[in-house]
């Protein structure tokens, strides 16, 4: 054999090597998807969750207040849409006075309270804050997004969903409707 041929057989031998790895990315990529959008797609209910309150406490959905309207909002302090929503809920307070409101986080205690304290969402909010490691969060509604909220009837039925800034009034309607069913 000489070496042109060798050279050519190393250089075949890596090419089809590469379409190898790169089509089981794409596949593991698609499959990700799928599950994913399965998720969302079977979100009917709250769905089982497992993070922890700020003493660093279990909170599951056996914590959950029974016949109370839920809006659970997926926030981080370095996300300006989330101050956006939050902002919203701070200031039409008076429409959130009879829902459970949990605010769902990665972020450190820090950032949690500069957040916090930014919009007053102690103060004026019956809320409970939540703090999760990994990707609890997108394992259980099926979203990343930030800031991205759902919303539950009193018998924990799934309403709307939103990823991304949403509208005071599109919030508000949506929570209205909430909490009639």
């Amino acid at each position: 054999m000489n070496r042109k041929t060798i050279i050519v057989g190393i250089v075949i031998l890596l090419i089809v090597s590469l379409g190898i790895i790169i089509r089981s990315q794409i596949i593991k990529k698609e499959n990700s998807l799928m599950q994913k959008q399965e998720v969302k797609a079977e979100l009917t209910s709250i769905p089982k969750f497992n993070f922890q309150d700020i003493p660093g406490n279990p909170f599951t959905n056996a914590n959950l207040e029974k016949d109370k309207p839920t809006v659970v909002v997926h926030f981080g302090n370095f996300c300006p849409y989330c101050h956006e929503e939050a902002k919203i809920m701070s200031h039409y307070s008076e429409e959130y006075k009879d829902f459970q409101l949990l605010y769902v986080t990665k972020d450190e205690m820090d950032n949690i309270n500069i957040f916090m304290n930014k919009h007053k969402l102690r103060d004026k909010l019956n809320l409970t804050i939540l703090r999760y490691e990994n990707n609890e969060f997108e394992e259980a509604f099926g979203s990343r997004s930030l800031p991205c909220v759902f919303i539950f009837d009193k018998h924990q039925k799934f309403v709307q969903h939103f990823d991304g800034a949403v509208t005071a009034r599109t919030l508000i309607k949506y929570t209205r409707a909430a909490n009639l069913k």
